[in-house]
């Protein structure tokens, strides 16, 4: 079993976006019989009629969001960092922190962005293990079974 800590923008304006990408993923994955995985998601015990339009008030207090979320973060294999804000300004403050966390930790990290001010970024760019223009890429290129595939079972 490989866990995969989907990471990325939350907000109450644009939810149905901040979960689309995050349920195609899953969608994807869970048909391929090959690979088990666990998906951990900061949406997944969140109340959505809680969720605040700017995103920044829930259901749990703020201790309760940032442990959930670093508790994930050490648990999982592989991070999957979406970094579209959904047309939003607010900064992406939780998922860099967990980014952040996930190279400490010394976890696999996906990102998913075509910002250059991203892509480019050195500490991005250092943090990550592979980075990928949309999430249609990354499930074109099935980067996620290509890590299960390395770390659970061996295919000559």
């Amino acid at each position: 079993m490989m866990r995969v800590y989907l990471a990325g923008y939350i907000q109450g304006d644009v939810l149905d976006k901040c979960t689309k990408w995050r349920k195609d993923l899953r969608e994807h994955y869970d048909k391929q019989r090959e690979t088990q995985i666990e998906w951990l998601d900061p949406l997944s015990s969140e109340d959505f009629a809680e969720i605040s339009p700017d995103g920044l008030k829930g259901s749990m207090p703020a201790h309760t969001i940032v442990h959930k979320d670093y508790t994930c973060v050490e648990k999982c294999d592989l991070i999957v960092a979406n970094m579209d804000i959904f047309g939003q300004d607010r900064p992406l403050i939780g998922t860099l922190s967990e980014l952040a966390w996930g190279w400490q930790m010394h976890k696999a990290i996906v990102m998913i962005t075509n910002e250059p001010n991203y892509k480019f970024h050195p500490f991005l760019e250092y943090f990550t293990s592979w980075i990928v223009k949309d999430v249609k890429t990354l499930i074109d290129k099935d980067i996620i079974k290509g890590f299960y595939e390395a770390w659970h079972t061996a295919k000559y």
